[in-house]
């Protein structure tokens, strides 16, 4: 329900740091890179670790970068949201120690109120990113010719695509058009948030479909928005201050006033919506404000959802997402990585309510299971495995084993409730006469006793349409 496909087979042909223990190995891997490389234009690194997985206990920042760069302006990419630059990418984009934040986002500063190259959520990381050179057609062919087959490999045959750009989504109709699109899509368009939010909505009008529109292998889905920013870099939008920090409750990517007028517009032309939203502050918010518009404009069949919503959910905003006909795209592979980062801020017994999928399920709401992929492991029956279990990385014992599910749950999340998420529950999500013939073929059962064995299962057969598109 929630994976990044284009953008995951992009990132694997970039130089990623990802898998980097300390600052000091970020630094000598994008160094060795440059100097191995005689090409002098902008540098962009796939950076996908958390403070947490620094020895140095912090992220790497301008200084570091500086004098291993050469003068070529070096972004790190950090989970989309955040981005790490080098002095000449600062440059570049105009940012000083003057430069204001940008709405909905934050640039950091050292002791002396320099910029320290560190850029907090998309708004600000946008400044420098968007004077990159673009990603062309190309490069989304060859990312999505090489990812497919590999998908197929961990058992997925569909897929939501969440926040295509008008380009990407052209890639996916001509791919789909050529008949190369062997993963089934439901692509959402992003609502933009570096330009009036008016403009935005008329680029999205402007795309003259609606959900569902398209066939079998390639469907527009309903906009993607962001209302708020990530747990383990402590801008999720919470109800509370951050623990440690100025007194801030997170970050508000999109304005209310913007985020209103998003929902107002899909809920009057009977698009879908899906919310990127983590903090209970934010859930509050999206909240109140689909209950507002619906009032006028019954939302109930166009299956709004909550994306990510794992930061300290009430019964409140699940009996007033279940009233709603909302739904939950969660994704227990982000709970196994981000756990251990987020006891920078939280002690273990504040973590354990994080991610209840258990008390969403109990609230009546359909949960459909993703990965948010690249930033977190991919395979469903890895994600399977998290929510059976509630393990995570760095730590022997569970984290909220009250919120763990059955191996039916566990099952349903990411095949029945995934179908429903897309709006292709009476096609897609179960092996009966009538459905499309869509399989996954293990040596492991997903709902058996054996749970540990999905953790690194792998399909040995994947069929899409009646056709075999993954055998080992």
């Amino acid at each position: 329900s929630h994976v990044h496909t284009m953008m995951t087979g992009i990132e694997r042909r970039r130089v990623d740091v990802t898998d980097a223990k300390s600052v000091a190995e970020v630094v000598e891997r994008v160094g060795a890179h440059i100097a191995a490389d005689d090409d002098d234009g902008w540098l962009l690194v796939t950076a996908h670790f958390n403070e947490a997985d620094m020895a140095e206990g912090r992220r790497p920042t301008r200084a570091d970068l500086d004098p291993v760069t050469k003068g070529r302006p070096v972004l790190l990419d950090q989970h989309v949201h955040d981005a790490i630059v080098n002095t000449e990418a600062l440059r570049r984009a105009g940012i000083d120690a003057s430069t204001p934040d940008p709405p909905g986002g934050r640039i950091e500063h050292d002791e002396s109120g320099e910029p320290n190259g560190i850029l907090i959520e998309r708004p600000a990381a946008d400044l420098v990113a968007t004077l990159m050179p673009p990603i062309t057609e190309n490069d989304r062919e060859l990312a999505m010719k090489e990812i497919q087959p590999i998908f197929h490999g961990y058992g997925i045959t569909s897929t939501v695509e969440p926040g295509v750009t008008r380009e990407e989504l052209g890639t996916y109709q001509e791919l789909s058009a050529r008949g190369d699109l062997s993963l089934r899509t439901f692509a959402m368009p992003l609502f933009d948030t570096l330009i009036p939010y008016t403009e935005a909505l008329d680029r999205i009008g402007g795309l003259g479909v609606h959900t569902r529109f398209g066939d079998e292998r390639l469907r527009i889905g309903g906009v993607k928005a962001f209302l708020d920013g990530t747990g383990t870099f402590g801008t999720a939008l919470l109800r509370e201050p951050w623990p440690g920090g100025d007194g801030s409750t997170g970050v508000q990517v999109t304005s209310t006033e913007a985020f209103g007028a998003i929902v107002r517009f899909c809920a009057e032309r009977h698009w879908s919506l899906g919310v990127h939203i983590v903090g209970g502050g934010a859930l509050d918010l999206a909240l109140d404000t689909f209950a507002e518009v619906n009032a006028d404009f019954p939302i109930a069949d166009l299956r709004f959802s909550l994306i990510h919503a794992y930061l300290w959910p009430s019964p409140e905003n699940m009996a007033k997402a279940r009233e709603l006909g909302v739904l939950v795209a969660i994704q227990p592979g982000l709970m196994w990585r981000v756990a251990s980062g987020l006891q920078k801020y939280f002690d273990l017994d504040r973590i354990a309510d994080a991610n209840p999928i258990r008390s969403w399920l109990d609230a009546g709401l359909t949960v459909a299971g993703g990965s948010d992929g690249p930033d977190f492991p991919i395979p469903p029956l890895f994600g399977m495995w998290h929510a059976r279990t509630r393990l995570v990385r760095g730590l022997d014992e569970p984290v909220g084993p009250d919120q763990a599910v059955t191996a039916e749950e566990a099952l349903a999340m990411y095949t029945t409730g995934s179908a429903r998420y897309c709006f292709a529950d009476r096609e897609r999500g179960m092996l009966r006469p009538g459905m499309l013939a869509d399989w996954s073929a293990f040596e492991v059962d997903p709902a058996g006793e054996d749970v540990e064995a999905l953790r690194d299962a792998v399909a040995q057969q994947t069929g899409v349409g009646g056709i075999v598109v993954h055998e080992c």
